[in-house]
């Protein structure tokens, strides 16, 4: 039985619109050493004060990347942008909204949108966090 889930997010933004973004769930031991790197970079007391904190943005409907940033205020840049660069390895794009299912892995070069980078993570954050 294939249990591991997996998101789609829609590029909706100027740059991104059309395109298909598809992550998959992260494995427990590479998050587990993820999630320890994240916790530190993000200067946070606790795993579980940074779930409270990613659940009350949600909940409140924040927009993700007011999220993504509100969480990462104090932070150590350098460690969170290797632990985002890190999340996002994983992810295939559909780029061409004509072959919506013609995934590949992703590029740098995908992204064009500050927002969709945002919605992505977010997405990131529920797949992983919220099991």
């Amino acid at each position: 039985m294939d249990d591991i889930r997996t998101i789609i997010v829609e590029g909706a933004s100027a740059r991104d619109y059309g395109k298909r973004f598809r992550l998959t769930e992260t494995d427990p031991l590479t998050f587990s050493g993820f999630v320890l790197r994240l916790v530190a970079a993000l200067k946070v007391d606790s795993y579980e004060s940074l779930l409270d904190q990613i659940k009350s943005g949600v909940a409140a409907d924040r927009p993700p990347i007011d999220l993504v940033m509100s969480t990462l205020s104090g932070c150590d840049p350098k460690a969170v942008h290797a632990l985002v660069t890190e999340a996002l390895e994983g992810i295939e794009v559909a780029a061409d909204p004509r072959h919506p299912e013609g995934f590949r892995p992703l590029m740098r070069t995908d992204i064009r949108d500050l927002a969709t980078l945002g919605a992505i993570l977010t997405a990131f954050a529920k797949l992983n966090f919220a099991g």
